[in-house]
């Protein structure tokens, strides 16, 4: 049974599937940064984007999460995202949460990220504050009922780097897309810098619902995993479209309790929109199977 406990585990670990992946272990002393990353960076504008998930628990909806990019003056992006229960799991417990980071296209740096969890009574802001000239991140977790706020500092030991929201776009945009191919970079994400890797295993066409799309097959290293009851039991897999703009089209988890999932259903952005895209692709292959003699006739 799906229990109110469970779920709120489910919606978390899918959660930061439509992101990246939470690090369940996360560097130590003596860690050492490394940047493999294209020297030909993909030419796509996420300016305007705007992306929409369905999340997956085994063949439960249980969530959905849309996602947007607002240009911002000085050369820099907000990447804004929201997630929130849907389907059965809304007979339980009401989730949101919602974050944005703002990220420095100058630096490729995160300057600010904040997060902001709604689950049920439980509340809980976190805002992370990048300085890059003094090298130190200065972590808030804020507690917005009692109105507490612990204040940690940490040091920054090179730049770039990422965190758990602008890794993805990082990727998408500097990421080695091609087969046999690993992208490498540093990562903060749960108070601490951590080496993450990508690397391309095959290319190939996955069934969408927009049709067929050609995309990357990645595999993320092994530090990337859903915690608790939905740590990673087996691969993770994410698929890329194949083109400059390497939307998220989908991602798997095996998991200790049956597989967490994420599935793109709405994409726009400068100059296109994914449905209007394959629903022009569609009529031009029904239109062409017609006058084949494919389809109709005696």
């Amino acid at each position: 049974m799906l229990t109110g406990k469970l779920l709120k585990r489910v919606i978390v670990s899918t959660a930061t599937v439509t992101l990246c992946l939470s690090c369940s272990s996360l560097g130590a002393d003596g860690y050492r940064p490394k940047l493999l990353i294209s020297k030909h960076p993909s030419r796509y504008d996420f300016a305007g984007e705007e992306l929409k998930f369905r999340l997956y628990w085994t063949i439960f909806h249980v969530a959905d999460s849309s996602s947007k990019v607002t240009p911002l003056k000085g050369g820099r992006l907000k990447l804004w995202g929201k997630i929130s229960t849907a389907g059965v799991a809304s007979w339980f417990k009401k989730i949101s949460d919602e974050g944005y980071s703002i990220w420095n296209l100058k630096t490729l740096t995160p300057e600010k990220t904040y997060l902001f969890q709604y689950e049920g009574h439980y509340q809980r802001e976190r805002v992370y504050t990048y300085d890059l000239k003094k090298r130190v991140v200065k972590y808030e977790k804020i507690n917005p009922k009692k109105h507490k706020v612990e204040v940690k500092y940490i040091k920054i030991p090179f730049i770039p780097f990422e965190d758990i929201v602008t890794s993805t776009y990082f990727f998408r945009k500097y990421g080695r897309f091609k087969v046999g191919a690993e992208t490498v970079f540093p990562l903060f994400a749960g108070g601490r810098f951590q080496n993450v890797s990508f690397k391309v295993v095959a290319k190939e066409k996955v069934e969408t619902l927009f049709g067929k799309i050609e995309a990357y097959k990645v595999i993320p290293s092994n530090n990337l995993s859903p915690e608790g009851a939905f740590e990673r039991k087996g691969k993770v897999v994410m698929w890329f479209s194949a083109d400059e703009r390497h939307l998220p089209i989908k991602v798997e988890a095996e998991v200790a309790i049956g597989s967490v999932s994420a599935v793109l259903v709405d994409a726009k952005g400068r100059g296109f929109d994914l449905r209007k895209e394959y629903e022009k692709v569609r009529k031009r292959n029904f239109l062409q199977q017609i006058l084949s003699g494919e389809v109709g006739g005696d």
